[in-house]
């Protein structure tokens, strides 16, 4: 028995030491969101047409605010998210930036959200705030392991959200003819 209840310490150490925040990283370690969605029957100038119609929609910016490149069929825009971060018996308010690429093709679109960072007291890009050095002082430090906890869990709902509402926006059939 007593054996047992060793190896169950043991494994849940060594499961809380071996946590891995896991956020999708591209070839030079920065974290990044991005997937290619199908869109049949769309073409791209519809798609690139809602693009645009996205950021005006969810974020209530002017088109003229948007960056936009026609010949690529792609729109660009640095937004950013309230979060309410709750760890260690209190509630933090932070803005979470990042930059949203939407590109778009006959037939699909892909989306990329990255140059992610948190805005509090300070700025912290998110490859900062989950690099293995901070990953390795949370094992020994409960408090930080759970404020971790808390803006992973934050930064993924809000990524979600901005993923959904993309998705929304693009499945739209003609956000061109609002655009009056």
């Amino acid at each position: 028995m007593k054996k047992i209840l060793l190896l169950l310490a043991l494994t849940t150490f060594t499961m809380n030491a071996q946590e891995k925040f896991d956020f999708p990283l591209n070839e030079n370690g920065q974290i990044i969101f991005t997937e290619v969605v199908s869109a049949d029957g769309k073409t791209k100038d519809d798609l690139y047409n809602n693009s645009k119609m996205f950021f005006v929609n969810i974020y209530k910016e002017t088109q003229d605010k948007i960056k936009q490149d026609k010949e690529a069929s792609s729109v660009t825009d640095t937004q950013y998210s309230f979060m309410t971060i709750k760890a260690n018996g209190s509630e933090t308010k932070v803005k979470l930036f990042y930059t949203i690429t939407i590109m778009s093709k006959d037939g699909k679109y892909k989306y990329e959200i990255k140059n992610i960072f948190v805005k509090s007291s300070t700025e912290t890009t998110v490859e900062k705030m989950f690099d293995k050095l901070a990953s390795e002082k949370a094992v020994d430090n409960p408090k930080l392991m759970e404020t971790l906890r808390a803006y992973y869990a934050g930064i993924n709902s809000t990524i979600e959200t901005i993923k959904s509402d993309i998705k929304k926006e693009m499945a739209k059939s003609s956000a061109a003819k609002s655009d009056w």
